[in-house]
């Protein structure tokens, strides 16, 4: 857990060594890091006046609302950003951390959730439904009883909107013969759901085929609906369930409420390692470390905010949909790393391997010429 400005310190009032999923790790006392956060005092740049103290700031996640006294938080952590903080009642039942209750603040993230409507009121802006699914999570990893989210079975539903030609473009056949007032039109809102891997109907591409549907607020209706393929010129029609294991001719097999947050419990974090160095899969848990990382090639690419909202929802499934790639022939492949092993190689015995004449093959290592079916040969 931690942010581009914050971190997440492992402490406890007295500090010493704690358990952490079986593993022993040392924690620091409060009075350890507040020492730690007063040695910055010195560093502070601003008007003293106006923004006293350090510029490392102990968060007031950290104290009562009503009395101030410090208190232990607790953290589950799924990934850098995908966390909840909370504090353990008397019994050991963990309490989230909600603004106007036991806090300034709510503290659980939406990241990775937060395209998805409200499953009890879609229309409503109340993200009580990932508190919900916050306090099973923590209470799955203390080991204690969870019963099923009420909302769980029902088809996992984000909302869009008509932001590009390529998004209106499938609904051509929908809005012919309808009045104008009864077209969705541009700016206006429309569904989306996501298909579970294998859930796609028979004979599609998975990475062109993606559901919409005009905007409709009552869940009981999302599954008697037509959705729209968005990558189809004719606007082809499919129904959706989320019943079995795959898709059928023209029903998709979708992804629940309780499928994506089941993905997204166990969301491997990509970017750290396990105790042992190795990277991190579903089933990891601990205390993680960064994952060295090697540069072996070095791409020009456009960035994705072009069609971030897109992106968010699930209407791209290819990074080739999504990113544009400017090539540099200066750091492409051949030029970082066949050509650099060419030059290092004997001459008579590259002439040997590939079958080339050895003037071809300098011209090659000038860079004056590349050697394709020198790199085919010797492969082979």
């Amino acid at each position: 857990m931690e942010d581009t400005d914050s971190m997440a310190i492992v402490a406890t009032q007295q500090g010493g060594t704690i358990q952490c999923d079986g593993k022993a790790i040392t924690a620091l006392s409060w009075e350890q890091v507040r020492g730690i956060s007063q040695r910055f005092a010195q560093l502070n740049p601003y008007d003293r006046d106006a923004i006293p103290g350090s510029i490392l700031k102990i968060e007031n996640d950290n104290f009562e609302p009503a009395t101030h006294h410090q208190r232990q938080i607790y953290c589950v952590a799924i990934s850098a950003k995908r966390y909840s903080l909370f504090v353990l009642d008397k019994n050991g039942n963990p309490v989230l951390l909600r603004k106007g209750v036991n806090n300034d603040e709510d503290r659980w993230s939406e990241h990775g959730l937060g395209h998805l409507l409200n499953p009890t009121d879609p229309d409503s802006e109340d993200r009580e439904w990932i508190a919900m699914a916050w306090e099973k999570i923590i209470r799955r990893a203390l080991r204690l009883h969870t019963d099923p989210l009420s909302f769980g079975k029902l088809p996992a539903i984000g909302r869009v909107t008509v932001s590009s030609p390529a998004v209106i473009r499938p609904l051509t056949q929908f809005n012919n013969g309808k009045r104008y007032a009864g077209q969705i039109k541009p700016f206006n809102f429309l569904l989306t759901c996501h298909v579970m891997p294998f859930g796609h109907p028979l004979g599609i591409d998975p990475e062109h085929f993606h559901l919409i549907a005009p905007y409709q607020p009552d869940p009981g209706d999302w599954a008697k609906m037509e959705w729209i393929d968005q990558y189809s010129n004719q606007g082809k029609t499919y129904r959706i369930t989320t019943i079995g294991h795959h898709g059928m001719r023209n029903t998709a097999r979708v992804k629940t409420y309780g499928d994506v947050l089941q993905e997204y419990e166990f969301h491997p974090e990509s970017k750290c390692a396990d105790a042992n160095g190795n990277p991190c899969c579903k089933q990891t848990v601990g205390l993680l470390e960064r994952r060295h990382i090697r540069i072996e090639q070095i791409k020009y690419i456009g960035k994705e905010s072009n069609t971030l909202e897109e992106v968010t929802a699930g209407l791209h499934h290819s990074e080739q949909n999504v990113y544009t790639e400017y090539p540099d022939l200066r750091r492409d492949e051949w030029q970082t790393k066949i050509l650099p092993i060419i030059k290092d190689a004997p001459l008579l015995r590259l002439a040997k391997m590939s079958g080339m004449s050895s003037s071809a093959l300098k011209e090659i290592r000038a860079g004056r010429a590349r050697g394709l079916c020198l790199c085919q040969r010797t492969h082979r």
